[in-house]
């Protein structure tokens, strides 16, 4: 091998050692540079994942803010159920009754009226003699005025006293027209009072009478008293009986609702 052959082998290898130091640190380089990409990559995600973790915050934050309102007004509306006790609904419905009462009395008052004897006209048409001196006598007869005072007596609450004044009056009007209505206060006033067994016992006195416009109020009221009771199951039948015997009463709806809620 000539000189000039020796001469190139080193030069040959140089070149080809810095050829390949050249590829290697192109390699190192663009090594390098693949975690660099990377890392972008990485805080590109983390915070997307950070903006959507705040949003999130604060969409729980308004969550827990609207819970907590809903929270306040439940607490709220509880304190005013509690408030209504039972003895207040049952007032209501003693109001409500005492109306529904007055609302019957009224219009037994005008039946009345309208059953007046009549007298002839001079072309022979029947004509009521109605006059308010004819009316006064049938709202201010003895037995109205003692059944009157006896339901202002129950409307105040002093039930002692309006069971003696009901009580008074039937035995003065054993027949009377108000005779079946004050058996009926009777049983309120024992209901009233917890007397469940006597209110029970006087509502159904009531249903003996006959034609009483106050039997479909005293079968609503044997149930109630047996539910006040514990004895479901009488009070089943009772309103039962409500249903099928009184079928246009205004206490149907009612006591369909019992029904309900005791199946």
């Amino acid at each position: 091998m000539s000189k000039y052959v020796w001469r190139c082998v080193p030069a040959c290898i140089g070149a080809a050692l810095l050829m390949g130091c050249a590829s290697s640190v192109k390699q190192l380089e663009e090594e390098a540079l693949l975690p660099e990409i990377d890392i972008v990559q990485l805080k590109e995600n983390s915070d997307e994942a950070l903006k959507l973790a705040q949003e999130a915050k604060l969409e729980v934050q308004v969550v827990n803010t609207k819970l907590a309102e809903i929270d306040n007004r439940l607490v709220v509306l509880s304190e005013e159920v509690s408030s209504v006790s039972l003895a207040k609904i049952e007032e209501i419905e003693n109001r409500l009754a005492l109306l529904i009462e007055a609302y019957k009395d009224l219009h037994e008052q005008i039946a009345a009226l309208e059953a007046l004897p009549s007298v002839k006209k001079k072309g022979g048409s029947a004509a009521p003699t109605f006059s308010p001196s004819a009316a006064g006598k049938i709202v201010t007869s003895s037995e109205y005025e003692a059944y009157q005072n006896a339901l202002r007596a129950f409307n105040s609450r002093t039930y002692d006293k309006a069971h003696k004044l009901f009580t008074e009056l039937l035995e003065k009007y054993p027949s009377g027209t108000y005779a079946s209505n004050a058996q009926y206060w009777i049983g309120e006033c024992h209901y009233a009072q917890a007397k469940y067994a006597d209110a029970i016992a006087s509502f159904d006195k009531v249903l003996s009478y006959a034609k009483s416009p106050k039997a479909d109020d005293a079968q609503l009221k044997i149930g109630l008293s047996y539910l006040k009771m514990g004895k479901k199951t009488h009070a089943k039948e009772s309103f039962n009986l409500l249903v099928n015997r009184f079928p246009h009463s205004e206490y149907v709806p009612r006591a369909k609702k019992y029904l309900a809620e005791l199946n």
